[in-house]
């Protein structure tokens, strides 16, 4: 299956409307949450970055799929603390033991998880380890791809950069929403290799 990137954006871009700022409130409060777990521990954000990440994923399908996605979905990634931390903590450990060996294993490590949090979404009783597994089996013959499709922001990178990451507003749901667009393609190519199995 060819992914068309001209696509996957044009659609991510009409999914966003009415959601920028509902994204936008959703990561400040999770930035302010984030910064007040720091003076009580110091891995206070990175035991919530995992739930927080997966509150934001399940934010973002909800957006891709019903064109509106809710506040209170991104804290459900809560419910699923377990699964979506040990895939956090795996995930670090992985693309750090990678990156060991030179900086682009690494990016590649990161490309062959980067569905987890989607697979634990769509999974609620998933572990994070096997939502790691998935990923890297969805992953296979794609890494490129997403890398391409990745690097095809990167004008949108520049003005976020230069707007001192004002940009970033409209830019972060836009990606993600690309991006929640490419899980979905990945799934049908993934349910179709299935059946004909």
């Amino acid at each position: 299956m060819v992914i068309d990137r001209k696509e996957l954006k044009t659609a991510a871009r009409l999914q966003i409307k009415g959601n920028v700022g509902t994204f936008f409130g959703l990561s400040i409060v999770f930035l302010i949450i984030s910064g007040l777990s720091l003076p009580i521990t110091v891995v206070g954000p990175l035991i919530l970055q995992g739930p927080l990440e997966l509150g934001l994923a399940l934010f973002m399908i909800e957006v891709v799929r019903t064109q509106r996605g809710k506040f209170n979905t991104g804290f459900k990634g809560f419910k699923q603390f377990g699964s979506a931390f040990i895939a956090l903590l795996l995930m670090k450990i992985f693309v750090f033991l990678w990156s060991l060996l030179f900086y682009i294993p690494g990016i590649i490590a990161r490309l062959r998880y980067s569905m987890t949090y989607y697979i634990i979404a769509d999974n609620p009783d998933i572990s994070g380890g096997e939502a790691i597994g998935k990923s890297k089996e969805m992953m296979k013959g794609h890494k490129w791809e997403l890398f391409v499709l990745l690097l095809s922001f990167f004008w949108w990178y520049v003005l976020c950069i230069i707007t001192f990451g004002l940009a970033s507003i409209y830019v972060s749901p836009y990606i993600n929403a690309a991006l929640v667009n490419y899980y979905e393609k990945l799934k049908s190519e993934s349910i179709i290799e299935n059946c004909q199995n």
